[in-house]
């Protein structure tokens, strides 16, 4: 599996569980931009992780 279609599981995951979250998007190949329900948005640098460290490193952002 490639790291964007990765993402985009992730994005539906977190769609699903009712995170506020309504946006996960491949910024490029080291950055994910989480966008929030009211607009708000953070980047995660996931340079040089592993899909598991991703997961991690995006909801240590959500929370």
């Amino acid at each position: 599996m490639k790291k964007k279609e990765f993402i985009a599981v992730l994005e539906h995951t977190l769609l699903c569980a009712n995170l506020d979250v309504t946006e996960l998007s491949l910024i490029d190949d080291n950055t994910v931009q989480i966008t929030f329900k009211g607009g708000g948005k953070r980047r995660v640098n996931i340079e040089a992780d592993s899909y598991g460290a991703i997961i991690v490193d995006v909801m240590k952002h959500v929370f």
